[in-house]
């Protein structure tokens, strides 16, 4: 724009000094447009502020001049008369005919063409030098905030035909200039190695991987966050009055390595003095001593402060108050180095919830939200309530996440509107699927899932299956809601052949048919009883070799049997999503038996439970276990072959062979047992490189357990371990994990597997 001023500047002085071009304002009877190649006569027209029949005169002609500049299609505009012609003569700024981008690996080009076209600069725009040049520059802004401080970015124009140009903007990205060494002065409570444990950005371990730590890596953001990391350790470790004096960073004339210098006054330590509470809050002594986290004598932490002024907060939330404010204010004793803290409550006006709107439920009807809801329109606003109402949100299967907000309403000081926002994702689905498991095979399976029938929360459910294991056919109904307060009902049918000589298990096939009815009644918002009562018909099918226990248990009992099953289960569960959970706990206590009346009279009693603590927010630490028993009656010794516990492989203990754990009987095939004790410990995570990629998580573990004959049989030293690593993706194809494992402790006779896979089936 400056460049444009001083060419309007020289150009009105020539006009001005000019009397070949006129000399008196005249009346123009036509215009003549001379320089154009591209642009249309009527563009110049357009924007020229003089019009046939009109009269011109110098000081027109500086806005003229200025109008054509403005519209960045010019390079250079001249005016002139012949007679009571006016005369235009432009110079056409070339347009953009090739854009070419080269050397960068860090930035896709899609992306920089993207942002260039932002500025218009693509193919066929106007070349504009001046944001291309602002281009440039914010580029080599961008490379040098990911470390690459030498990036060398040329931008050459060359032309072509018909007032065209080529634009080749060639990028040196350079090495990534890396964090040598970092100084910490001026500490002298804290060591040099503790301090810098705090820090995220450092050196590089002798031992780290290079594409999964980037410690060494400079950047501004990075740094800032490390300062308040040091603040908050000291902070939290009674050193109130700490504070950083400077932060440089230099780095070698090379551009390659960066050296942090950070310089610290640590000040005095205080312990906690006396701990009052003003403003009347009104809560009991019992709820203030259950809130305060600062205790007299104790180093001050103002991690404890922030959970105090939090838990206080949350406390009158829970009665009422949402627009708490709690303030702290300290009241130092330098002599005994103490801090006395007054907590002055404000908790303002009791709130109460006018009205609650949901929004992003394109598919969903606004009552299968609200009936989630534990918070209520026109009652009292309760955070605890709306954090379980998120909770209860989230944990639906059409659900991928929920957002409660809150707003003042306008004139009260006692009312505010809840916006409920919730992200759908896709739940009336219909599959064809195929996938290979190392357990069963090819897979191949029809699937019409719909967790959400018709917006209405319904869940309907038509399988086909079909692999060389298993051959199920199965429907089933569930209605979440068949009551108002939320006891479910549902139904299913099902046809099923299974082979367990395909399955490495024993020489044998098992066909059934059956049924069943389930209820679900929930007591608290945790709590939970599954009932289930079904019939069954079952067959047994004896293959070419069938061990001896087999064919012994047929000969006595026969190869039919009809069962009339009875599931009866207690659950409690509170956690904070249902798919990759992050915190809380799952415990199931299950009881099948068969009632009286049924061929086969036995019954399994199991516990499968889980728990979840957030080790960062995107890191988890994880437990599970499983303990199963049978119990069994009317002449049985144990349960039957076709439904013992069996323990290896994915979902069990792995680094084992799938099922293979136990006692094998002459086939050298396992034949299961009464008694199942399995656990597993592991840290989740995101993939690194991947951390956006939802649907896909990893994780460390160790795994342990096994099967044991009868129930009397459980030696601890007969437990299998394992420790590996996996990951799990929720692909379109259905789930898909893979495990490398290995064994810790595997005994002559164990059969290993240390890589593990399966596609397209549970896990």
């Amino acid at each position: 724009m400056k460049k444009h001023t001083l060419v309007i500047s020289a150009v009105s002085c020539l006009l001005a000094v000019s009397q070949a071009a006129w000399a008196a304002a005249f009346v123009v009877r036509d215009i003549e447009v001379n320089g154009l190649e591209r642009v249309a006569a009527g563009t110049v027209l357009n924007y020229l502020p003089a019009r046939v029949g009109e009269q011109f005169n110098d000081a027109k002609s500086a806005d003229a001049i200025r109008a054509l500049f403005q519209t960045g299609l010019f390079d250079d505009v001249q005016l002139g008369r012949r007679g009571d012609v006016l005369v235009v003569t432009v110079v056409e700024r070339p347009a953009i005919g090739e854009l070419n981008i080269k050397g960068n690996n860090k930035i896709p080009s899609e992306k920089l063409m993207q942002v260039l076209k932002l500025r218009n600069i693509s193919k066929g725009d106007t070349l504009d030098k001046a944001a291309l040049a602002t281009i440039q520059r914010e580029l080599e802004e961008q490379y040098q905030g990911m470390g690459h401080y030498g990036v060398d970015i040329t931008t050459t124009v060359t032309p072509l035909e018909r007032n065209r140009v080529a634009v080749n903007i060639n990028i040196n990205e350079g090495n990534a200039a890396r964090i040598q060494k970092v100084n910490i002065t001026g500490n002298q409570a804290f060591s040099d190695a503790i301090l810098l444990k705090q820090l995220e950005s450092g050196p590089r371990g002798a031992f780290s991987i290079p594409f999964l730590s980037d410690s060494d890596k400079y950047s501004k953001e990075k740094l800032m966050g490390d300062l308040d990391a040091l603040n908050s350790f000291y902070h939290d470790r009674g050193y109130i009055n700490f504070e950083i004096t400077s932060a440089d960073v230099s780095m070698s004339p090379d551009k390659k390595n960066i050296f942090l210098n950070v310089a610290v006054n640590e000040g005095s330590q205080y312990k906690i003095g006396n701990v009052s509470v003003s403003g009347n809050p009104g809560l009991s002594k019992e709820q203030l001593g259950q809130s305060i986290k600062l205790r007299k004598g104790e180093v001050f932490s103002q991690k404890a402060l922030e959970e105090t002024r939090k838990n206080l907060s949350n406390k009158l939330g829970a009665q009422g108050y949402a627009f708490t404010k709690v303030a702290a204010t300290p009241d130092f004793d330098e002599a005994n180095k103490q801090v006395g803290i007054l907590l002055s409550v404000d908790q303002g006006k009791r709130t109460y919830v006018r009205r609650i709107d949901i929004r992003g439920n394109n598919r969903t009807k606004d009552e299968v939200y609200r009936r989630e809801l534990r918070q209520v329109e026109s009652s009292w606003f309760s955070k605890e309530q709306v954090e379980r109402s998120k909770t209860r949100l989230e944990r639906l299967p059409y659900v991928e996440e929920a957002t409660i907000e809150s707003e003042p309403v306008a004139g009260t000081e006692d009312q505010i509107d809840l916006i409920v926002t919730v992200k759908e994702r896709s739940s009336n689905q219909f599959r064809v699927g195929a996938g290979y498991s190392q357990s069963q095979g090819v897979l191949f399976n029809v699937n019409l899932n719909q967790d959400n029938f018709m917006g209405t929360g319904k869940q309907l459910d038509m399988n086909v299956d079909n692999s060389d294991v298993n051959k199920n056919y199965s429907v089933g109904y569930t209605n979440p809601y068949y009551t108002p307060d939320g006891i479910s009902r549902g139904f299913s049918g099902y046809y099923k052949e299974y082979d367990a000589e395909a399955e490495d298990i024993a020489s044998y096939a098992s066909n059934r048919y059956g049924g069943s009815v389930n209820y679900t009644v929930p007591f608290s918002e945790h709590d939970s009883v599954y009932a289930s009562l079904g019939a069954e018909k079952r067959e047994i099918v004896l293959g070419t070799d069938p061990a001896e226990r087999i064919t012994s248990f047929v000969d006595k009992n026969g190869a039919e049997y009809t069962q009339l099953p009875v599931t009866v289960s207690y659950v409690h569960d509170t956690r904070n999503r249902t798919i990759f959970p992050t915190e809380g706990q799952r415990h199931r206590v299950s009881l099948q038996a068969n009632v009286p009346g049924s061929d086969l009279q036995y019954q399994k009693l199991s516990y499968d439970g889980s728990a979840y603590k957030p080790i960062t927010d995107n890191v988890t630490f994880a437990v599970k276990g499983k303990v199963g028993t049978t119990n069994t009656s009317g002449g049985l010794d144990g349960a039957p072959f076709f439904d013992k516990y069996y323990a290896g492989g994915i979902g069990s203990v792995r680094g084992f062979e799938q099922n293979s754990l136990g006692s094998q009987d002459e086939n050298d095939d396992p034949i299961g047992g009464d008694l199942t004790v399995t656990g597993t410990a592991e840290v989740q995570f995101p993939m690194p490189l991947a951390e956006d990629v939802k649907g896909l998580k990893m994780s460390t573990f160790v795994d342990g357990g096994n099967v044991f004959n009868k129930n009397g049989d459980f030696k601890s030293d007969e437990l299998r371990y394992s420790a590996g690593v996996g990951a799990v993706w929720l692909s379109p194809l259905g789930p898909f994990e893979v495990s490398y494992a290995k064994p810790l402790n595997a005994k002559d006779g164990d059969k290993e597997q240390q890589v593990q896979f399966s596609i397209g089936a549970s896990f």
